[in-house]
């Protein structure tokens, strides 16, 4: 399967974090990052600036837009995102604790830091730059990756994993 720019990498993290992430957010999916083309993706990292590097990951579930992106919309998208990168000063510490708030205390409070972001808001944030609203339910950019892989919008098109070198697409799950 061939990975296209849009498409959504959902990962499940293995790093000293992981088992936070999973049980805050109560899912497998401990990481999202989005495809800019077959090789590269948009991070962003819990220490590190949001940057386009080679796409790591060798386990993943490819997660695409139902009708898929036109070749305009795949550009915008891209010029959006490196956009965001140059002028990304770091991770959003104040968007988790606005997510935790929401979550644990009932609090509707978006606390947010200009030019920082995490990995599902950068995502929500892309995508409504091209009047795609991904989440309707939430504000743009206050989502979660479980809010991202929830979309009725987003369609599974493949499961890559590298310790039984398989590719499963979507129709190949439902006949295991």
């Amino acid at each position: 399967m061939k990975i296209e720019a849009g498409d959504l990498i959902f990962v499940k993290g293995d790093c000293y974090a992981s088992p936070f992430i999973r049980s805050f957010l109560k899912s497998n999916y401990t990481h999202v990052t989005i495809a800019l083309d077959e090789k590269h993706i948009c991070e962003v990292d819990l220490f590190t600036k949001m940057e386009v590097i080679q796409n790591p990951y060798t386990e993943f579930d490819l997660y695409r837009l139902k009708g898929d992106l036109s070749e305009q919309q795949k550009e915008e998208l891209v010029s959006f995102i490196r956009k965001r990168c140059d002028s990304s000063r770091g991770y959003d510490w104040w968007r988790i604790v606005s997510l935790l708030l929401q979550k644990y205390f009932r609090q509707n409070i978006i606390i947010h830091s200009p030019e920082r972001y995490i990995s599902s808001e950068i995502i929500d944030k892309a995508y409504q730059h091209l009047g795609i609203d991904l989440v309707e339910q939430r504000v743009t950019g206050d989502v979660t990756p479980l809010d991202l892989i929830s979309s009725p919008k987003l369609l599974l098109i493949d499961s890559i994993s590298n310790q039984k070198n398989i590719h499963l697409s979507k129709e190949e799950n439902i006949n295991l």
